[in-house]
């Protein structure tokens, strides 16, 4: 089974979805918290048999970890919680503060799954965040991150041997990501990204359909817009300004390409963030 290469925390510490669905198949560079929202909800990690998950349990899931969520009633539904606490700084995240959440990051490669009153605060603390940029959001998922931590017991899913994804596949991964995250400003083109990890054209565009799910000019695209998003959501950044850090053609592009992905333009997306 393939498993696409996900990373939607190139600009943020932290991602709440609600109300999800299935899932694809993924792996990525940050810990994930699946919190059922009713009974029906199943996991698959790696090679392992699939796990129904208690409507009031909590799975936690360590960075690179192949799984994939899925539902089997149609009314069944799940939260997810990303966290990439590395976005801290090195200093911070292996510093002493953190040794019970390394611990737990290290455990959680066979996939995590909490019940009892860990769980309930673990619940009620996730329900207070919402996406934006204040401190108390940052405790709250310290606290939720250091609940999971000091729990005394919990339940692996899955042998943390049987599914790693391959560690050349991850670190190419890795790489692209992060060339195609600092060079946004800049027209990038697939010939030099496929020199980078030492690849023919054909060989990149297979290997990128199949580890980020889509072509490399779409997989782009997605990130400039996410970039712009950001932007708009925390500067007071000119639209034409944004267009050029980011390489479009100019704000009129910027604005075209934007409601197409969007369903608004750049300045109605700015008014909602501020409303």
């Amino acid at each position: 089974m393939d498993y696409a290469f996900e990373n939607r925390l190139d600009f943020t510490l932290f991602d709440k979805l609600q109300a999800q669905k299935d899932s694809e198949p993924h792996f990525h560079p940050y810990s994930q918290l699946v919190f059922p929202r009713s009974e029906g909800v199943q996991v698959v990690i790696g090679s392992a048999p699939p796990v129904e998950l208690a409507a009031d349990a909590v799975l936690f899931l360590s960075p690179f970890v192949r799984h994939h969520v899925t539902v089997g009633r149609a009314d069944a539904r799940w939260d997810s919680l990303a966290v990439n606490l590395s976005r801290l700084g090195p200093e911070f995240f292996n510093s002493h503060y953190l040794t019970p959440i390394q611990d737990l990051l290290h455990h959680g490669l066979a996939g995590l799954l909490f019940h009892g009153g860990t769980a309930m605060h673990a619940r009620r603390d996730f329900f207070m965040i919402r996406n934006t940029y204040r401190m108390e959001y940052l405790i709250s998922i310290l606290q939720i991150m250091h609940t999971l931590s000091m729990a005394r017991e919990w339940h692996p899913l899955a042998s943390e041997q049987d599914h790693p994804v391959e560690p050349r596949d991850i670190q190419l991964c890795l790489t692209l990501s992060e060339y195609i995250r600092n060079n946004l400003a800049e027209p990038l083109n697939i010939t030099h990204a496929a020199s980078l990890v030492h690849m023919s054209e054909s060989s990149f565009c297979r290997f990128f359909k199949r580890f980020f799910g889509k072509p490399y000019h779409g997989y782009l695209i997605d990130k400039k817009l996410e970039a712009a998003c950001h932007l708009l959501q925390t500067s007071n950044m000119p639209i034409q300004e944004i267009a050029d850090r980011l390489a479009f053609n100019s704000a009129s592009h910027l604005a075209m390409t934007f409601k197409r992905h969007q369903g608004m333009t750049p300045g109605e997306y700015r008014s909602r963030q501020y409303d």
